[in-house]
């Protein structure tokens, strides 16, 4: 018996250590800018490991993220790096739209009383795919403002998807485009399951209305070089 309780005791050691033992960190965070972080979340797409992009605005007193990460666990990884590394309370999160890769992390977020940001439509398609509401919603505009830092999101119209937002950043004059905008090496639209590709293009026209010039266009998916817009356009064929 006292064999059989030793045993049974360096077994539930090893569980326990294997139990405690951390998660591997899988989220990436790069410095575009003072103050202004892209970091990559990673999810399977048709089999394979794919990364998608969001970006971290640190203010002055706050924090605001654009995009949750793909799932619950890297977005567990992003607030606790946050809040280790910036020591800064997060004031909202802004999702761009209702695919996993952009809202996946939500109910993490809710958990931790986050506000989170999204255009009425984007709200309608979260519920429809088994999402959270998120808590503050807008119908074409919204912008957020904290401190020197103005947090402009954008419907430009469908696109990628029919709700699909963008983000324009002050004072970086950066425009997020989300997964509206595809990277400058991207050799195909990716995943147009849920994409008006009869509007696309004349959203496009429209972003370009609102913000002509931005010095920096970050896509949803890959590098953030220049020519993105421009290559969206062309993959589109869109004249």
């Amino acid at each position: 018996m006292q064999k059989l309780l030793s045993t049974l005791l360096l077994l539930l050691i090893i569980v326990n250590c294997y139990a405690q033992e951390e998660v591997p960190f899988q989220i990436d965070v790069t410095e575009l800018d003072k103050g202004l972080l892209l970091y990559h979340s990673y999810g399977d797409y048709n089999g394979n490991k794919v990364s998608a992009n969001g970006m971290v605005v640190v203010t002055k007193d706050s924090v605001v993220i654009i995009d949750s990460p793909w799932d619950n666990e890297q977005t567990v990884q992003l607030l606790d790096w946050i809040e280790t590394e910036i020591s800064k309370p997060i004031a909202a999160v802004v999702i761009t739209h209702a695919h996993s890769d952009r809202i996946g992390g939500i109910s993490v977020l809710h958990e931790r009383n986050i506000k989170t940001v999204s255009s009425q439509l984007t709200k309608v398609y979260a519920l429809k795919r088994g999402f959270e509401a998120p808590t503050k919603v807008f119908h074409k505009e919204i912008t957020l403002n904290f401190g020197d830092h103005s947090i402009r999101v954008f419907y430009p119209g469908a696109g990628h998807t029919v709700d699909n937002t963008i983000v324009y950043i002050s004072p970086y004059d950066v425009l997020y485009g989300g997964c509206f905008i595809k990277s400058s090496s991207s050799t195909n639209l990716g995943n147009t399951e849920d994409a008006d590709l009869d509007s696309w293009g004349k959203s496009i026209e429209n972003m370009q209305k609102h913000f002509p010039s931005p010095k920096i266009v970050v896509p949803g998916h890959g590098n953030y070089d220049p020519g993105a817009v421009e290559n969206t356009i062309e993959l589109l064929g869109y004249k």
